[in-house]
């Protein structure tokens, strides 16, 4: 029987996705990494932090959200569901305090380590900025896709893309954040889900 997958085997695959740095530089990045545990509701990343903080998720669901300064409401930006690398991005490469908080949606378990830590590993060899384009390619198109929904489909469009890429992660994220995301009200989420359990 081949032995089991460690959580440093998942960073190396996820790396692995975007780029092939030289295995022991992979290895001493993930060596400067520290385990952390992220209860649910906890804080990785909150609005106005400046030691931003890349971390790794090797189980459960990240929230990203934002503040609305004027009415205080709590906005839905996106989730991330292990496993997969979550931050602040656009706060983080710009060198400003985060705009954007990052949460556990339940329980989560992560290696962090200061951002900083991969801008030195960019330095290192040309495949960890491969890497790093990759990575903020992939990070403009799931922008763009999001800014189009908005523009484009319904609140049920929406809805349905959600479950699309979340599933089955998304049964257990709270309604309230859901309905966040989508940009409708709980109650209007509630309503469409039971226009689909009644038959026509």
């Amino acid at each position: 029987m081949p032995p089991a997958r460690t959580p440093e085997d998942d960073i190396r695959l996820y790396l692995q996705r975007f780029a092939t740095p030289p295995a022991d530089q992979i290895d001493a990045f993930i060596a400067a990494g520290r385990r952390r545990l992220l209860p649910k509701g906890a804080f990785l990343t909150d609005i106005g932090d400046t030691d931003l903080i890349l971390g790794f998720l090797h189980s459960g669901i990240a929230r990203y959200s934002v503040l609305v300064a004027h009415s205080g409401e709590d906005i839905t930006k996106d989730f991330s569901v292990a496993p997969g690398f979550v931050v602040s991005f656009g706060s983080a490469v710009s060198g400003r305090p985060a705009r954007v908080a990052i949460s556990a949606v339940e329980e989560c378990v992560t290696t962090c380590w200061p951002y900083r830590a991969i801008e030195e590993m960019y330095e290192r060899d040309i495949a960890w900025q491969k890497l790093g384009r990759k990575v903020a390619e992939w990070l403009y198109v799931r922008k763009e896709d999001r800014e189009l929904a908005f523009l484009l489909r319904t609140p049920e469009e929406r809805y349905d893309a959600l479950l699309a890429e979340f599933a089955p992660a998304a049964d257990r994220i709270p309604q309230h954040l859901l309905a966040s995301y989508v940009g409708i009200a709980p109650e209007s989420l509630s309503r469409l889900k039971r226009r689909r359990k009644t038959p026509d």
